[in-house]
């Protein structure tokens, strides 16, 4: 079971990953904010969350025999810590830009994370389907 959950974190991961690099390309049309949120920044992230997630199901899985119950459970703590990131984006300070257009634009900065922080949860959520039976 953990074999297939640690699967399911690393193809999530990646998918998420490169779902949040084109939303970060399609946006460098309005600002270019990849000083700070780089290809390799979004790949750790994603990775970060979906593995715990996955690490975190198959502790659940163990802990409690009730299939439903234990999904049920970890769905909502990621739903959870999606939520706590959204709190955490609007109360982190922002950052210095070298680019001027950024530093111009820096009052989106926080809008453009938002998405960021689902990405990562709503792919756990599409592929698990296709590895948990």
């Amino acid at each position: 079971m953990f074999k297939r959950l640690f699967f399911l974190g690393i193809a999530s991961g990646l998918f998420s990953s490169l779902i949040a690099w084109v939303y970060s390309y399609m946006y460098t049309k309005i600002a270019d904010f990849t000083e700070h949120s780089g290809f390799m920044y979004l790949l750790a992230f994603s990775l970060m969350i979906t593995i715990g997630t996955s690490i975190l199901a198959g502790i659940s899985y163990r802990l409690i025999r009730n299939q439903a119950l234990a999904s049920f459970t970890i769905h909502v703590i990621l739903s959870g810590i999606s939520m706590a990131l959204v709190f955490y984006v609007f109360k982190m300070d922002d950052p210095v830009f070298k680019n001027e257009d950024a530093a111009a634009m820096i009052d989106y900065y926080k809008g453009y994370l938002i998405p960021f922080v689902f990405i990562p949860a709503l792919s756990w959520l599409s592929f698990k389907p296709l590895f948990i039976k």
